[in-house]
């Protein structure tokens, strides 16, 4: 049975969703900063999904090769070559870079994902959003997902594809204008903001249309305290840990989140 998905307005407890998953303390997007946000108790985690030359979905936060020490495009190596990248590189780890078929098949059950859809510098990978599609309803975890992306092109084809599908509208902070219309013609269900766009006008206008709104990416916690103060509906960040000590206290509920093997900022 799938995880449930989280309510998009949570009126008294904002989501926690882990950014990458624990990213301040794990390499980002792998296996092992999945399982320490599950650990510090993230309400869902977000990832990055782009495709291979040979048809695999991958996870990754950008489409070239710098993170990994390497040169060239995701878009250009097959999965094999992408296996030989080291995901832990930037922190004097190893990691892999993990496909999506791994990540679903280790966590899908246990917490929900926002899957970020990317696009390569020549444009959208062309199959991605039928792919992932496929893999979520091969697992019975289409409705355990949020999908997002900056690009309209990419939600729209999600929508022609699955019309039940969830999906939230990234907002770029140099263009932020018209982000509510741009998420009601979606058919949206949530804004995902950079985080200082955010104020009490942009929280009630979303929420009188309907929708939740998600900042990204916070870390700083007088920044999380302000944002949870304006009614934000859950906050991606690097320190889940962090954000759900917050959520916890304010709520007047005990923490069990764990800082295992988490360095101090």
């Amino acid at each position: 049975m799938s995880q449930e998905f989280p309510p998009l307005k949570s009126p008294s407890k904002p989501l926690v969703i882990a950014h990458r998953g624990a990213s301040a303390y794990r390499p980002e997007n792998t296996l092992g900063a999945y399982a320490l946000a599950v650990e510090q108790q993230a309400d869902m985690i977000e990832i990055d999904l782009h495709l291979t030359r040979d048809g695999s979905i991958v996870i990754a936060h950008d489409s070239d090769l710098e993170h990994f020490g390497a040169e060239g495009e995701i878009g250009s190596q097959t999965l094999a070559e992408i296996k030989q990248l080291n995901a832990g590189r930037g922190r004097g780890e190893v990691a892999r870079v993990p496909t999506l078929d791994e990540v679903l098949d280790a966590f899908g059950q246990v917490i929900p994902f926002n899957l970020e859809i990317k696009a390569s510098r020549s444009g959208d990978y062309l199959g991605l959003e039928e792919a992932t599609l496929a893999a979520l309803k091969a697992r019975g975890l289409a409705e355990s997902i949020l999908f997002s992306s900056f690009e309209d092109s990419i939600l729209g084809r999600i929508r022609t594809a699955a019309p039940n599908a969830r999906l939230a509208v990234l907002v770029d902070p140099r263009a932020p204008t018209s982000m509510l219309e741009r998420a009601e013609k979606m058919g949206a269900e949530a804004i995902n903001p950079y985080f200082l766009l955010v104020n009490k006008q942009m929280v009630e206008e979303a929420h009188g249309a309907g929708m939740g709104v998600y900042p990204y990416t916070v870390d700083d916690l007088e920044q999380m305290k302000r944002l949870v103060d304006l009614g934000v509906d859950g906050l991606f960040t690097n320190r889940p840990d962090r954000m759900r000590a917050l959520v916890d206290d304010a709520a007047g509920q005990p923490s069990s989140a764990t800082s295992a093997g988490a360095p101090e900022p």
